[in-house]
């Protein structure tokens, strides 16, 4: 059947390449996170097979609708990552479908549009960050330096922002300490964590389970959601409910919701898209808790608000990937 519909859709006429492209990329994105299904292998199989066949504008079209859809295929996101920058640059930037050697093979190759694409993404490994900083102009450093999502050492940072303007290099410096704590702490035994006393069950009108369905059916939001647990006291089911759309595992969410600092809990819930209203009643709650003052939690909303997305996004995303990695080495 796959290779019947392409060797129909090579057959096309022009106009129905681009019809069918942009039908099945419709498709492919409404199936973003189920990469591993039959549909989505054929679609892929589809959109690789006129591909090359498509104008400049359906490419970036493309690029720019698959960019965050994980069902895209590593080839099918490795055609985009290579083609022209107007092309790559969103797949460079977002697209959890490149692997690590694509990455790294785009970064010895292309020029310093592609490096800096690169230099954004929300997580940049070890090895890739070596290839941009080695190949690539000062834009590109800067770059790398200033995204807490890209794996350097701090005298490699240091001699990164050394010609950056002072107050920009120390804020970094300072994000870029407090993220890395943050992490040690993960990894630590509850016992050496400066934290409060674990959260209890409490009764709620709607369960976490049925919030989720809500929320997947468009009939509530996870702002909406984590407001009303807030108001109903229940911090546990707010961390569920952070857990289950952060992917990070409830047992470490929970740890930074009773933590004395609101750093981790922040990112999280800056990442997640909880709005500083919601935050504040999730401060209120965690002061309750914590015994602290309501100043307190008038401060971690200030924090909050100059907290940037794109920090807190990348931020998850290392933590994730560095949980992740140990969990490897347990099991190897």
């Amino acid at each position: 059947m796959t290779d019947s519909l392409l060797q129909l859709a090579k057959k096309s006429s022009t106009e129905k390449k681009h019809e069918l492209a942009e039908h099945v990329t419709g498709l492919l994105t409404a199936r973003a996170d189920d990469a591993g299904s039959e549909e989505a292998h054929l679609l892929n199989n589809m959109l690789e097979g006129v591909y090359d066949s498509l104008a400049h504008e359906a490419k970036v079209k493309m690029s720019s609708e698959l960019a965050e859809v994980d069902a895209t295929s590593a080839k099918l996101a490795a055609a985009m990552a290579s083609d022209e920058l107007p092309i790559a640059q969103a797949i460079l930037e977002r697209s959890k479908s490149l692997t690590e050697a694509d990455l790294k093979k785009i970064a010895e190759t292309k020029d310093q549009g592609y490096l800096l694409a690169l230099a954004k993404r929300d997580h940049v490994s070890k090895d890739l960050s070596s290839i941009l900083i080695k190949r690539g102009g000062t834009e590109v450093k800067h770059a790398v330096a200033a995204n807490l999502g890209a794996e350097i050492t701090m005298p490699v940072f240091e001699s990164l922002v050394k010609d950056m303007p002072k107050q920009l290099g120390d804020r970094i410096r300072h994000l870029r300490k407090s993220n890395e704590e943050l992490i040690e702490d993960l990894f630590k035994d509850d016992g050496e964590i400066a934290a409060g006393t674990e959260l209890e069950k409490r009764p709620s009108k709607i369960s976490p389970k049925a919030w989720v369905m809500g929320i997947r059916m468009g009939k509530a939001t996870l702002n909406k959601a984590v407001y009303q647990l807030a108001l109903e006291h229940n911090l546990l089911d707010v961390v569920a409910l952070l857990s289950f759309f952060s992917g990070l595992e409830m047992k470490y969410v929970h740890n930074l919701m009773v933590r004395y600092d609101s750093t981790g809990i922040a990112t999280v819930c800056r990442a997640s898209g909880i709005g500083a209203m919601e935050f504040q009643a999730i401060c209120k709650e965690r002061c309750k808790h914590l015994k602290f003052p309501e100043s307190t939690g008038s401060k971690w909303l200030t924090n909050y608000h100059m907290l940037d997305d794109t920090d807190a996004r990348r931020l998850l995303a290392l933590m994730k990937m560095k949980l992740k990695a140990a969990k490897q080495e347990e099991a190897a």
